[in-house]
């Protein structure tokens, strides 16, 4: 019996892995575009001057809406959101943004944001565009309105990560990652070479 039991445990390993290996090759697979391209533009956009670490020890251990995951963990969305957020002028630091989010209903299970939710925690001031395909020409369109593209790009070993954009310098995007402490902007380009899904912040017109 304990034999049976090791090779059971063995077969869901493999299953749940090879799962994951599927769901990664297929977001890779469909709808990426490069991290550099699209209008040449220079701009900066305000950020603050300082990026919200997703490790930071003032929420790093907070459970990220009701998943498994914690904002250490996997905050890197939230953490850019709430960037995004402070710099429309809605400050709010990861474990605001996550607390707004549990009370208005703003997470799936896995530990998603619910992007229509975002209006009810910021007193209907900011939303949030969601677009079904990466485009320079939507990144482009939300620097020069004033407006923050969140993106997603894919770290060493298929792990899905985000980050959000502040401006441009020609058809570099300049970056605020919540991984990394940098005292300024980086370049996209620096982080990635494919970014593989859009988000624009914007304030409600």
């Amino acid at each position: 019996m304990r034999r049976f039991a090791i090779i059971g445990l063995l077969v869901l390993v493999i299953v749940a892995t090879s799962c994951v290996m599927l769901r990664t090759c297929w977001a890779r697979m469909t709808g990426s575009i490069p991290s550099i391209g699209g209008k040449e533009l220079h701009l900066r956009l305000p950020d603050g001057g300082k990026t919200h670490l997703q490790k930071d020890k003032r929420w790093a251990e907070d459970q990220l809406g009701s998943s498994t995951g914690t904002l250490g963990s996997h905050g890197c969305l939230v953490s850019s959101v709430a960037m995004a957020c402070s710099n429309l002028g809605v400050k709010l630091t990861p474990k605001e943004l996550n607390e707004r989010l549990k009370k208005a209903d703003g997470f799936l299970p896995q530990g998603w944001v619910v992007w229509n939710a975002l209006p009810k925690v910021t007193e209907g001031r900011l939303a949030a565009d969601y677009h079904p395909h990466s485009s320079h020409a939507v990144m482009d369109a939300a620097l020069e309105r004033g407006a923050y593209p969140v993106v997603k790009y894919f770290l060493l070993g298929g792990i899905q990560h985000w980050c959000v954009i502040v401006g441009k310098e020609g058809q570099e995007y300049l970056a605020r990652d919540p991984l990394r402490d940098d005292k300024e902007p980086v370049k996209l380009s620096e982080l990635t070479a494919k970014i593989y899904a859009v988000r624009v912040i914007r304030k409600v017109e």
